[in-house]
């Protein structure tokens, strides 16, 4: 995978994009607001906002609290779904632009990580995740680990969407509501920082056994099994509708734990939400599915180790 996006990095960017070669792409801002936009019948954006006017809005809030801040990361991707693909190409802009020209793709699916460059230590900066695609909004805030850019969700109502999800009961926020959320978390940001990285200090204590660690991996399994079941006794089980990881991030979980007993002796809480975090990218799976099972896995850690 790595190979194949540094293919694609090679390109000269500031013209091109190529979605055939691989899923996920690396793309910038200002690539993103020279992309074909969508709209409604009634010529407004789908969304409610187009996906650049939305970045450079919260860009805007938090400079507005006098913050530094820089566009971390940012990704588009493609889902191949028939109905309604993350990145589809106009014919007529190409032929105009360019083949593969950047002003003749829709993306409809793109992460961007909005970072806070004023609250950083040695290990974490402070981010805004932002996840923009077919069913709406999603943004959720934190440290994110500067080495490896794993997001962390530790507080799980710093987290919001414009649209219902699996699990959560709720019928969604309007984005007007969403984006004033945002500002409440600029706002305060130095407070929920500290107490997330507090967290993380707790949790880097905590050791957890063989036996636990087993024990751990079969219940992470249990939830998969009961959020994909077509079985109506276990789908009234409420409780995790929504998965922490699927089975193919459970089986690399695993692995990765090993190792780091094996290389370490011992592992800690932190190993166990941190090698979690380095599935929960846009790189690596559904852009939609990626803040909602992060905020689950701190959920599942919070009653296991802090109820």
């Amino acid at each position: 995978m790595e190979e194949k996006v540094q293919e694609v990095r090679s390109l000269d960017q500031s013209k091109f994009l190529d979605f055939e070669k691989v899923k996920t792409q690396p793309i910038t801002l200002e690539q993103l607001k020279r992309t074909h936009v969508e709209n409604d019948i009634k010529g407004n954006p789908l969304m409610g906002m187009y996906h650049y006017m939305l970045f450079e809005t919260i860009i805007n809030m938090a400079r507005e609290c006098n913050y530094g801040v820089e566009v971390y990361d940012m990704f588009a991707a493609q889902n191949r779904d028939r109905h309604q693909q993350g990145v589809v190409i106009n014919p007529q802009v190409e032929s105009i632009y360019g083949e593969r020209a950047v002003e003749a793709f829709t993306l409809r699916r793109v992460f961007a990580n909005i970072r806070l460059t004023d609250f950083e230590d040695a290990e974490t900066t402070t981010n805004l995740a932002i996840a923009y695609h077919q069913k709406g909004i999603q943004v959720g805030f934190g440290p994110m680990v500067r080495i490896c850019h794993n997001q962390c969700l530790l507080a799980p109502e710093l987290y919001a969407a414009t649209y219902a999800e699996r699990g959560r009961g709720t019928e969604g926020i309007q984005l007007p509501h969403l984006i004033e959320i945002v500002r409440s978390w600029f706002s305060d940001a130095k407070r929920l920082v500290e107490e997330q990285r507090a967290k993380i200090e707790r949790m880097k204590q905590i050791v957890i056994g063989a036996s636990e660690l087993f024990q751990i991996i079969g219940m992470l399994t249990a939830i998969r099994v009961k959020c994909d079941s077509t079985e109506k006794e276990l789908k009234d089980d409420r409780q995790y509708l929504t998965y922490p990881l699927n089975q193919s991030q459970i089986n690399k979980l695993t692995e990765m734990l090993l190792l780091t007993s094996l290389r370490n002796g011992r592992v800690t809480v932190w190993d166990l939400y941190n090698t979690a975090t380095e599935m929960y990218k846009p790189s690596a799976m559904d852009i939609p599915s990626a803040l909602p099972q992060n905020r689950q896995m701190v959920r599942f850690i919070d009653e296991m180790y802090f109820g």
